[in-house]
C-alpha cells in the first residue's frame, strides 16, 4: 500500500494503492482458497451479517456514509497487508531457526539494514543452504545481505 494506511491524504486525488504482495495474496486466495473465503462468508452470514444486510437495504449515499465505506475498505486491506507482512516475518524466522541462523541475524544492525532486506536475505540464504548443505549458513546469509543491501546517505557512518 502507499503508506501505513494505504490512503493518500494529500486531499486532491485520494488514491488507494495496493502493494504487489497484497495483490499476489488476493490472487492466491482466489485461485487456491476460495472455498475458505466462502466458509468465512457463510459464518459471517450466520453470525449476524444477514440481519445487518436486511437492515441496511435503504443505503444512504451521503458523503459521510461513502467516506465510512472507503475507510472500511482501506482498513480491511490494511489489516490484510499487516497480516501478510506478519506472516512473512514469522515464516522467515521459522526458516532461520531451522537453519540455525538466529545468532547471525542478531548481529545485524536494524538501523542500517531494513526488515524487508533482512527477510529476503534470510529466505534466499535458507534456500541456498538447502541446495548447498556443505556451505557455511552464516557466510551465505551475509553474502545475501551484501547483495541486496541498498545503503542510504543517512546510514553512512563517519
Amino acid at each position: 500500500m502507499n503508506d501505513d494506511s494505504g490512503y493518500n491524504s494529500s486531499g486532491s486525488d485520494n488514491q488507494f494503492v495496493l502493494s504487489y504482495e497484497l495483490i499476489c495474496l488476493l490472487q492466491w486466495i482466489m485461485e487456491h482458497d476460495s472455498h475458505k473465503v466462502k466458509a468465512i462468508v457463510s459464518k459471517a452470514l450466520a453470525s449476524g451479517l444477514k440481519e445487518r444486510l436486511r437492515k441496511d437495504t435503504q443505503f444512504d449515499t451521503n458523503v459521510e456514509t461513502l467516506e465510512d465505506i472507503q475507510e472500511g475498505i482501506i482498513d480491511f486491506f490494511g489489516m490484510l497487508e499487516s497480516l501478510l507482512l506478519e506472516s512473512l516475518n514469522e515464516h522467515a524466522l521459522q526458516k532461520a531457526v531451522e537453519k540455525d541462523l538466529l545468532p547471525s541475524i542478531d548481529q545485524i544492525d536494524s538501523t542500517v539494514c531494513d526488515d524487508s532486506t533482512v527477510r529476503f536475505s534470510v529466505e534466499k540464504a535458507t534456500s541456498d543452504i538447502e541446495n548447498n548443505p556443505q556451505e557455511n549458513p552464516k557466510e551465505l546469509l551475509f553474502k545475501e545481505l551484501l547483495r541486496h543491501w541498498k545503503p542510504s546517505k543517512k546510514n553512512v557512518l563517519n
